[in-house]
């Protein structure tokens, strides 16, 4: 009795979550529950898939349980909004979220990590980023971030390349006029070709996560200046886009970066601590290693 009443004793863990559908195979947890082992923070983090009918049930009740925090996957990064007190600048701008917070007055508040986790590790690959020109492919909730921490960081321009033009248009209409930085759309028909000294080009659509094999259809142009190849796809981590892009003498950034990243900013919004962001790679690392066996 006495080691019980010692074990209940103390403030209990703080809970995180993940929610999506699907979430199956989502490194997030591995990742995160080992920076906060490292950290000696006392929080659990539980991945949960959520049906869509149950979106709303499952949020009143992360609230009711005071959840101190936690992430939001696909296909729910807009359709939180209605169930959080406010947004950040970069989660209003893009239109989504996909990590949320709870504030000390018990309101919660949801941001948007991915696109400044990828920033982050633009800025560690090329250092002073602000005369960079960006050809970012694809508009969905990935490029959508991206392109908004570009703006708010006033890179020199950014052009937005999709097949289907209205979509990569609405996302530049947002943008526009917020920074000093030129946001334009071009319509992706054939191959794209990569073709300009210090051109910095970022694949954001979902082409290659889980295959190895497949690419968008692009052409780097050998013989270029100092430029970099970046893909937001982090499983394989090497992927054919990346290897196209060596091929051709780019450097390349892949995605993993942008994983840790962002995730290391989620940990320091729920706790107030930095992570170790080369144990988060690593752990990574280790979780794809066991997925792909």
């Amino acid at each position: 009795m006495d080691a019980l009443a010692a074990l209940m004793k103390g403030p209990l863990p703080d809970l995180y979550f993940c929610i999506g559908n699907p979430v199956v195979g989502n490194p997030t947890q591995y990742m995160v529950e080992e920076a906060f082992s490292a950290l000696n923070h006392p929080g659990r983090y539980l991945t949960c898939e959520v049906q869509p009918t149950e979106l709303e049930a499952s949020m009143w009740g992360l609230r009711a349980l005071q959840f101190a925090g936690g992430n939001v996957t696909a296909p729910f990064k807009q359709q939180v909004f209605p169930f959080l007190d406010d947004l950040s600048e970069s989660a209003r701008l893009c239109q989504a979220v996909n990590c949320i917070t709870r504030q000390p007055d018990g309101t919660y508040v949801g941001d948007n990590t991915d696109g400044k986790g990828f920033l982050q590790s633009l800025k560690e690959a090329l250092g002073d980023i602000a005369q960079r020109k960006v050809i970012l492919f694809g508009s969905g909730g990935a490029a959508s971030a991206i392109a908004t921490e570009l703006v708010l960081a006033e890179i020199r321009e950014v052009v937005l390349v999709n097949r289907s033009e209205d979509k990569a248009q609405a996302v530049a209409k947002r943008l526009q006029g917020i920074s000093k930085t030129i946001v334009r759309t071009e319509k992706w028909e054939g191959t794209y070709r990569l073709q300009e000294d210090g051109l910095v080009t970022v694949q954001a659509t979902s082409v290659g996560l889980f295959n190895k094999q497949a690419c968008i259809n692009v052409e780097f142009e050998g013989g270029l200046k100092d430029c970099l190849a970046c893909d937001v796809v982090f499983n394989p981590v090497d992927t054919a886009f990346l290897q196209k892009a060596r091929e051709a003498g780019w450097k390349t950034l892949d995605g993993l970066g942008m994983l840790v990243n962002q995730g290391s900013i989620a940990i320091r919004n729920w706790t107030g601590l930095e992570p170790d962001r080369t144990l988060m790679r690593r752990s990574l690392e280790e979780a794809f290693a066991v997925l792909t066996k």
